[in-house]
């Protein structure tokens, strides 16, 4: 399901609508790759392939895969990925393109570690569900900004050809509400699944003294 997603995203006309009409399907082209994808990915790992992940990737791996610094990576790609300047840029020269994607891509992979995987060390349920609090906090002000502000987006407000209809400040203003609204959809669903597995530790540590 997260190779679909990846593959959807960048291979499809929602590419080509992405980079040709509206910002509002290169948002969803960016969360399909850094939000739904990687968690998928990873889930598909078997224990025994993310333990030999692990260990091939060694002290190197060991050091990228904190939360102290998979949490503070992720939010500066996404914020930097998404400055006007950074985001004209890309949206006009394929290899920078491709940059963008493969970026996104990582730091999702990076960020949903600690999350899912318990090598090569083990966060704690509890302080899983603090992780993935704090990204949706820190996060969520991007999604309200480009909700509320006027296009930030120089491509793509002087674009000869808009579909549907829709204006520049539409565009980008829908793409926040989608941004808000995916984020606030997949970490409230990260946070319940958590809070069914930490109340499942405590009922096996409460069996486990009687």
């Amino acid at each position: 399901a997260g190779l679909v997603l990846v593959a959807g995203a960048l291979n499809s006309p929602l590419g080509t609508i992405a980079v040709e009409y509206l910002v509002l399907f290169h948002l969803l082209q960016n969360v399909m790759i850094s939000d739904w994808a990687p968690p998928l990915l990873l889930i598909g790992l078997t224990p025994s392939m993310r333990a030999a992940l692990a260990a091939r990737g060694g002290p190197l791996f060991e050091t990228i895969t904190r939360p102290a610094i998979t949490l503070p990576t992720w939010l500066v790609a996404w914020y930097v990925i998404h400055l006007g300047a950074v985001y004209d840029a890309a949206v006009q020269n394929g290899l920078l393109l491709a940059i963008e994607h493969a970026v996104l891509i990582a730091v999702g992979l990076l960020f949903w570690w600690p999350v899912l995987c318990d090598v090569p060390r083990s966060l704690a349920t509890l302080g899983r569900i603090g992780y993935v609090f704090a990204a949706f906090v820190l996060s969520a002000f991007l999604g309200l900004a480009l909700t509320f502000s006027p296009p930030l987006y120089g491509y793509y407000e002087d674009l000869p050809e808009r579909l549907w209809g829709i204006t520049a400040r539409q565009d980008q203003n829908l793409g926040g509400i989608l941004m808000s609204t995916e984020q606030a959809v997949v970490f409230f669903g990260a946070i319940v699944w958590l809070l069914i597995r930490l109340l499942r530790e405590e009922a096996e540590a409460e069996e486990g003294h009687r």
